[in-house]
């Protein structure tokens, strides 16, 4: 256990024991209170004693003199502990190695983090950076806190998306990519060349048959998508002008399109050798981006593969059986609202009072909806990898169609996957001053964020005078704290500058204060003894950075536990923050008095090696120079 842990059940048996309750039930209220002068742990009397005088009884709690809790002090309703900082320190301190903090569960789960997922037309835009960081940093903190973890990633490779790429490729007469153009930019392009063209062709045959009141909305739109195809068209005129002529000129080019899903979906030879090539150039492109980032995959799964090992199909089937089976619109559809009850929904983690809509199993044509697939996916994921829990870090506009999946699986037997099957939801992430639209080729790409972030940092750099091989290192600190500060489930919005400032609340922030503290270290000239620690200078900020060091084990834990890290993060902020102030005001390696020096150098080291430990959590990397 902890040594807060400790200090806790220390507390939680003595008043257990003297008010004959459940230790348990004490341990589970202890608190931190508000203020420093209330003390260091505290316990609502109320919420573990109910009746009778518990005040009369609570008082004579009060003699209580421990190893880590110093007293006890009863103030109205509360019961307030202070530790023994001299113990604390000692029990810290004599055992500080460098994996300290990082607690380790009883029992390790096998636990799959899939994230990013991205669709492989265009490159990764500001619309995956929540995703792949949050996603990235989950499956870090489960595997320091001991699971085994496994991270996928779900190639969807069959939808009408990579068709339309696949259709404008091959009217170009399948060329190799550019090779002064990164690959996934190159077929972007080409994609969104193609969906334009495709667009505006649809848009004029509709104003052939608009209302009057219809035709001013579809003329405004035709005006904005002409706009974009002459900017596309600017990119690269002859790779342009020959998806035009060629598109304009098809009868039908959605049946084109519509055959090359089908017979993809079939497994047609030719073409299955002929996508999966584009997809891997995709995918390279995909790497070469997140290596900036230092984001690997254990796997990628194709949606392809489901479908031809015949997966979807026995699923379909399965769901086709159920009873819960309706027609909903004139097609197959799943009535769950009818179907989960009030126990299936708590333990499926469904509100109570949410409706439910029918989860389409088939279009009209016959073929299978994209949930359908997860489905199939789902139960790939928890058998493939024989998964405790699988997380799916989707944004919340998923939110529906992941109960959806939940429900399905429970309907169709899988009731254990179902309960194990975690949505981490995010909102929608903005930076001021850019925006975007996929479809129409207007992508801000990561990769554009990382070149401003590096101009940013390397002017900042050369103003202090800093160490430039580092550039990468900051600006990706600077986007992982961005992201992982806020909640996940709130929306974020932030400027590239105010991210990158070296002097509070940032990345850099928390990487120049481990770089002023691993220095401060680096030219101490004498070796650290507990033995000539002067305990009595245990006040003010340095009882706070001792108190902060000691709770590192335990916040690093219910941050990875409850899937929080926006609790260490602002954790980590705190610590610096102390730090820094208390650096500012008192000498360290100046300090006459040994006994002082001593032990304001314990808790640098103390600082050195949270922050190290905490920034590898994170994925951001600690610098021992800025």
């Amino acid at each position: 256990m902890d040594i807060i842990g400790r200090a806790k059940k220390e507390l939680a048996e003595y008043v257990a024991t003297q008010l004959s309750l459940s230790e348990e039930e004490v341990f589970k209220n202890i608190t931190y209170p508000p203020r420093e002068e209330l003390g260091d742990l505290s316990i609502a009397l109320p919420s573990i004693v109910k009746g009778g005088n518990v005040f009369d009884k609570a008082k004579a709690l009060q003699e209580y003199k421990g190893n880590l809790i110093e007293k006890i002090e009863v103030v109205g309703i509360y019961l307030n502990a202070r530790l023994n900082l001299k113990n604390l320190f000692i029990a810290i301190f004599s055992n500080l190695n460098d994996d300290y903090g990082l607690e380790k569960v009883d029992r390790p789960k096998r636990i799959i983090v899939e994230h990013t997922s991205a669709n492989p037309i265009h490159p990764l835009h500001i619309g995956h950076l929540r995703n792949t960081i949050l996603g990235d940093a989950l499956a870090r903190a489960l595997k320091a806190r001991g699971h085994l973890v496994n991270i996928r990633f779900y190639v969807n490779d069959t939808g009408r998306q990579v068709a339309v790429l696949i259709y404008g490729l091959k009217i170009l007469g399948f060329p190799e990519p550019d090779p002064d153009i990164k690959k996934d930019l190159w077929l972007g392009t080409i994609y969104a060349m193609t969906n334009v063209i495709l667009e505006i062709r649809k848009l004029r045959e509709e104003l052939k048959k608009a209302s009057e009141s219809e035709y001013r909305e579809k003329i405004k739109k035709l005006d904005e998508l002409v706009a974009t195809a002459n900017e596309l068209r600017s990119r690269n005129e002859t790779l342009f002008d020959k998806l035009a002529d060629a598109i304009n000129a098809e009868e039908d080019p959605e049946k084109k399109i519509g055959e090359i899903i089908k017979n993809y979906e079939e497994g047609e030879d030719q073409l299955k050798n002929i996508i999966r090539k584009y997809i891997r150039y995709a995918l390279e492109g995909f790497n070469e981006t997140l290596s900036k980032l230092n984001i690997t995959f254990d796997n990628f799964d194709y949606e392809s593969d489901l479908l031809w090992s015949g997966m979807v199909d026995s699923v379909l089937e399965s769901l086709l059986k159920s009873p819960a089976k309706i027609t909903y619109k004139g097609v197959a559809a799943l009535d769950l609202e009818s179907f989960l009850d009030d126990d299936s929904r708590s333990k499926l983690k469904i509100p109570k009072g949410l409706e439910i809509p029918p989860l389409v199993l088939m279009r009209s044509d016959g073929t299978t909806l994209y949930t359908v697939r997860d489905i199939a996916y789902t139960i790939y994921k928890f058998n493939q990898f024989n998964a405790d829990i699988v997380i799916n870090v989707i944004a919340e506009e998923q939110y529906i169609p992941q109960i959806q999946l939940r429900g399905a699986l429970k309907l169709i037997g899988y009731s254990s996957f179902a309960e194990n099957l975690i949505h981490y939801s995010y909102g929608m992430v903005n930076i001021q001053g850019l925006r975007m639209s996929g479809r129409l080729g207007k992508i801000i790409t990561i990769d554009e964020i990382y070149e401003k972030l590096d101009s940013i940092v390397r002017n900042k750099l050369k103003e202090k005078g800093g160490n430039m091989e580092n550039i990468n290192d900051i600006a990706n600190a600077a986007l992982r704290y961005a992201i992982l500060s806020v909640s996940a489930n709130k929306p974020l919005s932030f400027e590239l500058n105010r991210i990158t400032n070296f002097d509070q609340n940032s990345g850099p922030y928390l990487q120049y204060t481990y770089a002023r503290a691993v220095n401060i270290l680096a030219k101490a000239t004498e070796p650290l003894s507990i033995n000539n620690v002067d305990f009595s200078d245990i006040v003010r900020e340095k009882k706070k950075i001792l108190l902060l060091i000691s709770r590192f084990p335990e916040v690093f834990k219910t941050s990875a536990d409850n899937l929080r890290l926006e609790d260490l993060v602002a954790y980590l902020r705190e610590l610096s923050d102390v730090f820094n102030s208390w650096y500012d005001k008192e000498r360290i390696l100046q300090e006459q008095d040994m006994g002082k020096r001593m032990l304001r150098l314990h808790l640098v080291k103390g600082v050195a090696t949270v922050l190290r430990n905490g920034l590898n959590i994170l994925g951001i990397k600690s610098l021992s120079r800025m």
